[in-house]
């Protein structure tokens, strides 16, 4: 049922009036024509449950995307273990106590569609991975599997984001350039296959936590995503279709109306870009898709109290109009979140979207002198870093004359400072300290797992699978990635075949790896 302006809800026990978007968000262009394309939307307006999990052996992940589909979650980001992301298979000699233990160990396209065997694809809204520069291997296997499940329609939610990765996470194992043709390689393809969803989620989040705060992360962000566009274009891609492939995940972990007021001034901000930048006018361009992650100050103290600071953040995203949400288990900063919390922070997502009305109204703040002030604040802050961005040669070369992580690093420990200076305060560090009754707030959480019987398992599967394969075939696979790495030929369909031979990521890393250098 599509909304109208006037409509009302009267869900609340004073029966009063909430009417579904008012005036004051058609103020500014982009937030109308956000408003507009979600007021077609039945409500409430609430973004889409995300759910961002990985651990263990592929089967392990499998059962738990599948309990948390269960209880809600639509949006599934694959967290791939840090062997997966640098390249390396289970077996190599640099994977040894890291397979499966900060996400799933992913090394063939078995793993994955064993990662994805349970989930009901009939009921998911999108699918993803992150892998940043393995971009083109990651998209092959999500391609591959939707392809053989006839799910065509799953949207994308890949994060596919390399430029990123040298400042703010340090796993990027190509160089800049040879990072930005995979990452435009992955949109190209999308674009060409016309595959739904986002191929390249532009990634503020890591430089955030990285420690640069939320709105010189939010610049660099643009950057990158200015980056990726201008490198497209090039190609010949029209701009709003590459446009309508792209996401950002924002992030904010310190105030529930700056939180806010990031996910409303991006829109304005991007469309500025598209706009002024491509060339686009605002009434034609792709509504802006922004994700979330609901978290901050989690504490390993009193790992209960996690969950009313979660569930903050998760209304400040939503205040804010994020369309992709997934928020952090309580017991995230002990291990990676038992199947309970992560079950539970799908429910607190529900519990804010549809109780409380929260999201009765579209952009429910705005109007608000205190939230006027403060979008002009971050607006005026991102701007001004865009344009340092640019006078310090931009993107690629900011990335190569330490530029940009100098900026990082001139910020970082600013919290540390407020927190240990007194001008914020977190409950039970410092203020409200209650150690002798720590138990009361520490949860039933659980979830210990046997990383080494993980990799010998992880070791076993991708022997047997490099026994039982056509060794010329994935050698002749595996040339052809190399050709197209040394040419201009879009890198993700020879990947797929790669992948369909029975190559490894390892080896595709490898072709490619060994094409650049050709």
């Amino acid at each position: 049922m599509a909304h109208d302006s006037d409509d009302v809800a009267t869900a609340n026990d004073g029966r009063v009036p909430i009417r579904a978007r008012y005036e004051p968000t058609t103020a500014e262009p982009a937030l109308k024509a956000w408003s507009d394309n979600r007021i077609a939307e039945p409500g409430p307006f609430r973004p889409r449950f995300m759910v961002y999990s990985g651990l263990g052996p592929p089967a392990m992940t499998a059962e738990r995307l599948a309990v948390l589909q269960e209880v809600g979650a639509e949006s599934f980001l694959l967290a791939a273990d840090l062997p997966s992301q640098l390249g390396f298979d289970p077996d190599h000699e640099l994977s040894h106590a890291q397979v499966g233990r900060a996400g799933v160990s992913c090394a063939t396209l078995d793993d994955f569609a064993t990662i994805c065997s349970r989930l009901d694809l009939s009921a998911a809204d999108s699918v993803g991975m992150l892998q940043n520069s393995l971009g083109h291997v990651a998209l092959g296997m999500v391609h591959s599997v939707l392809s053989d499940r006839d799910a065509r329609h799953v949207k994308l939610v890949m994060q596919n984001d390399p430029l990123k990765e040298f400042t703010a996470r340090g796993t990027e194992i190509h160089s800049p350039a040879q990072a930005l043709r995979i990452a435009a390689d992955c949109v190209a393809f999308a674009i060409d296959e016309d595959m739904p969803g986002a191929a390249l989620t532009v990634c503020s989040n890591h430089y955030d936590v990285a420690g640069a705060g939320p709105l010189l992360a939010v610049a660099f962000a643009f950057g990158n995503a200015i980056a990726y566009m201008d490198e497209l274009v090039a190609r010949g891609y029209e701009p709003a279709d590459v446009a309508g492939k792209l996401m950002f995940f924002l992030n904010e972990r310190s105030d529930l109306f700056v939180e806010a007021s990031v996910f409303r001034t991006a829109r304005i901000l991007w469309s500025e870009i598209l706009r002024d930048r491509y060339g686009i006018p605002v009434a034609e361009q792709p509504v802006a898709k922004l994700m979330g992650y609901a978290h901050g100050l989690e504490s390993a103290d009193e790992p209960l109290v996690n969950v009313p600071r979660v569930t903050l953040s998760v209304l400040g995203s939503m205040l804010g109009g994020v369309d992709y949400l997934c928020a952090t288990g309580y017991d995230e900063a002990l291990r990676i979140p038992s199947a309970d919390a992560a079950a539970l922070a799908v429910r607190t997502m529900q519990v804010v979207a549809y109780e409380h009305g929260t999201l009765t109204t579209i952009d429910p703040l705005a109007g608000s002198a205190k939230l006027r002030d403060v979008d002009e604040h971050v607006m005026r802050k991102v701007r001004l870093e865009l344009d340092r961005l640019t006078e310090a040669g931009g993107p690629l070369e900011a990335i190569e004359n330490g530029y940009i992580a100098g900026r990082i690093d001139e910020n970082r420990g600013a919290r540390q400072e407020q927190l240990r200076s007194g001008e914020r305060l977190m409950v039970g560090h410092g203020v409200f300290d209650a150690k002798a009754r720590a138990e009361w707030f520490a949860g039933k959480s659980s979830g210990e797992i046997d990383f080494a019987e993980v990799e010998r398992d992880a070791v076993e599967r991708i022997t047997e699978h490099k026994r039982r394969r056509d060794t010329a075939l994935v050698d002749r696979a595996l040339k052809a990635v190399e050709t197209a790495a040394a040419g201009t030929e879009n890198l993700v369909q020879p990947s797929i075949e790669a992948l369909r031979a029975g190559a490894t990521s390892a080896e595709i890393v490898g072709a490619t790896r060994e094409g650049f250098d050709r």
